[in-house]
């Protein structure tokens, strides 16, 4: 008996729920923001997400068909158009049988030449303005990143194209079995061959057959599970889940005996003898009677979905300016989810950039953690030093043996921890940002999925990273000066207005001092305007090492800057403004090995205690300033509202 059930048969709408396929790349656009174009074996378009501005309102809405041509005969899997835009292409192949095209761009694999394309403008007659805007939101993508993303999707695609064939074939099977008592004498050498695991038991329960792709997939053998009672105990150890969901589910299979009637098939997570797990489809059927059940491996495609999900929350955990630790920890767990046994952490570099410090680490023991927060960069150092220092992949599948582990043994032996596999985190520039670890209790090579899964954890983690990193740098820029790295005007004044709330709400002491450079001016037009950002520069050196820590020193105009001092009367504030003084008249500015000067400065102090808010209070100071700098400079002079 055979089951002839070919796939040319098929069209790639045939296999694949094509609504939902469209879903995904419509879900697969929004995430990544890369157009993307699903064609049939006909070159027909099934689905078109993304239509960039360029494409849509420039040129043509369907592909040109030279570079279509490129794109079937194979020839390579990228092209551009003539108008210089990326599109890459990978054909959907299932048994050697070509269902359907997938199709990512346009993008561009670099910053866009803003001349070629004021030319294309030009040759053609476009807006040049609103071209060149919709030629500047074309996404900038690395063709390597396609390839992953591209890789992705198809292979999803070609999983499920697979499993609707199996699916095929394995109803053909039932429906055989059902037609003739000859054929079936020969189902145990059709099962023997089968791609799908396959189970007989009797209606009493005892199991009868196994085939050999379930023993593949599961490990067990009839000898470790001799009735349905002993396989639910061991494939569902989850107490709650067998009692949740495997008992109504068997006692509906039981029912179908006597009633015809078909049972849904289980999607469940089933625990293998070597304690992994995998993802199957449970179906279940009567012959006579007999129960045959298939279990159809999915584990690839739902880890698959596992990560696509993963890699979706974490972006939408990005959106909501979620905290970086709460993201490194949602993406540790998901990881440990996905291989249960394991224990992954997060090292970020520090500011140093000399050691790793913790990033998130849940699951592991809090002594070990603290023992590896601050760990020294440098081959040598475990897995995870080692590969920030070498940036490459570092598998020590046995800490015991392996040589980076050598001055780390007892440690790792007292966390219970017998092999780390390290991946240096790495910035879309080159840039080290961390190391993502993967541990395990017992020594352990990885094969090619547990590598898959590692780079996978740290591109995610380097996405996190580097998004926290760029917002913090934009909040710097917001916030403080670029050329003297001190508080702009803007950010000293919300902290100033907060310090005067206080200063009203609890009561105490607060002065403020203002003071600007004496004949900047000159100094600029006499040395230059890189000379005059020295001396801003070095002068704001020199207030920092005067300061305290609770005092806000603010760049609040070119030359003139502005010190809020907490819990301090106009006396205290003087001796701070006569050090200040002093210092700035004693730094020498040196223009080249024969010119050097001095300058100096003049200063106006005020306290608080007659100001209801922060312009007054700057009013005040303001007033004292200009006192200074009219009786000669280089002066101190307090706001008469204080004499």
């Amino acid at each position: 008996m055979s089951v002839q059930i070919s796939i040319e048969d098929y069209k790639f709408s045939d296999l694949i729920d094509i609504v939902d396929f469209k879903q995904l790349l419509e879900s697969f656009y929004k995430a990544t923001k890369i157009p993307n174009t699903l064609l049939d074996s006909g070159n027909k378009i099934i689905s078109q997400f993304g239509l960039t501005k360029a494409c849509s309102q420039f040129y043509k809405t369907n592909f040109e068909s030279d570079l279509l041509k490129e794109f079937i005969d194979g020839k390579k899997p990228y092209s551009f158009c003539k108008n210089g835009l990326m599109y890459y292409s990978t054909p959907i192949v299932v048994e050697n049988h070509h269902l359907a095209t997938l199709i990512l761009g346009e993008f561009l694999d670099k910053t866009p030449n803003k001349i070629f394309f004021t030319q294309q403008a030009e040759k053609f007659n476009y807006d040049k303005i609103k071209y060149l805007e919709a030629i500047n939101s074309i996404p900038i993508i690395k063709k390597e990143q396609i390839e992953s993303l591209m890789n992705c999707i198809v292979q999803m695609a070609k999983m499920l194209a697979n499993n609707a064939l199996l699916k095929f074939r394995e109803t053909k099977l039932e429906d055989n079995l059902n037609k003739s008592t000859e054929e079936k004498s020969e189902l145990k050498n059709i099962l023997d061959f089968s791609p799908i695991g396959i189970a007989w038991s009797d209606e009493d329960g005892n199991i009868k057959y196994l085939n050999h792709q379930f023993i593949k997939l599961f490990g067990y053998t009839i000898d470790d599970i001799p009735n349905v009672q002993v396989w639910y105990e061991k494939a569902y150890p989850d107490i709650k889940y067998k009692k949740e969901v495997i008992e109504p589910w068997h006692k509906e299979v039981v029912i179908s005996k006597q009633t015809g009637i078909l049972v849904p098939d289980l999607e469940v997570t089933i625990r293998c003898k070597d304690g992994s797990e995998r993802r199957v489809f449970v179906r279940v059927s009567w012959i006579g009677n007999k129960r045959l059940v298939n279990f159809n491996d999915i584990t690839q495609h739902w880890k698959s979905e596992l990560r696509n999900h993963i890699h979706d929350s974490m972006l939408e955990m990005v959106a909501k300016n979620t905290s970086l630790s709460d993201i490194l920890n949602t993406i540790v767990k998901n990881m440990e989810y996905e291989d249960p046994g394991s224990f992954c952490s997060v090292l970020l570099l520090d500011k140093d950039e000399k050691h790793l410090i913790l990033g998130a680490a849940p699951n592991l023991p809090d002594f070990y953690n603290k023992a590896v927060n601050g760990v020294k960069i440098a081959e040598g150092v475990g897995s995870c030093g080692s590969a920030a220092y070498l940036k490459t992949r570092v598998i020590a599948d046995d800490i015991s043996t392996h040589k980076y582990w050598q001055p780390y043994k007892s440690l790792a032996l007292r966390a219970g921890l017998a092999s780390c596999w390290s991946e240096p985190i790495m910035s879309s520039t080159g840039k080290l940002l961390g190391t993502f670890a993967i541990y395990h209790s017992k020594p352990s090579i990885p094969n090619s999925s547990d590598m898959e899964r590692i780079n996978f954890a740290a591109n995610l983690a380097s996405i996190a990273i580097e998004n926290r990193n760029t917002r913090l740098e934009l909040e710097h820029r917001a916030y403080f000066d670029y050329l003297t790295d001190l508080p702009n005007r803007r950010y000293f004044i919300e902290q100033a207005e907060l310090e005067l709330s206080r200063y009203h709400r609890y009561g105490g002491e607060l002065s403020l001092i203002m003071f600007d450079i004496d004949h900047f001016k000159q100094i600029n037009d006499k040395y230059g305007h890189s000379i005059g950002d020295l001396v801003l520069q070095n002068l704001a050196k020199i207030s920092r090492l005067i300061l305290r820590d609770v005092d806000l020193i603010g760049r609040i105009g070119g030359e003139e800057f502005a010190i809020i001092l907490p819990q301090t009367n106009i006396s205290e504030a003087l001796n701070v403004a006569k050090r200040l003084q002093t210092a700035i008249l004693n730094e020498k500015i040196i223009v080249n090995e024969e010119i050097s000067f001095n300058f100096t400065a003049s200063f106006g102090i005020t306290s608080a205690c007659k100001c209801t808010n922060i312009d007054d209070l700057l009013i005040q100071v303001d007033l004292a300033l200009y006192k200074a700098k009219n009786s000669g400079r280089n002066q101190i002079c307090i706001s008469n509202k204080n004499d």
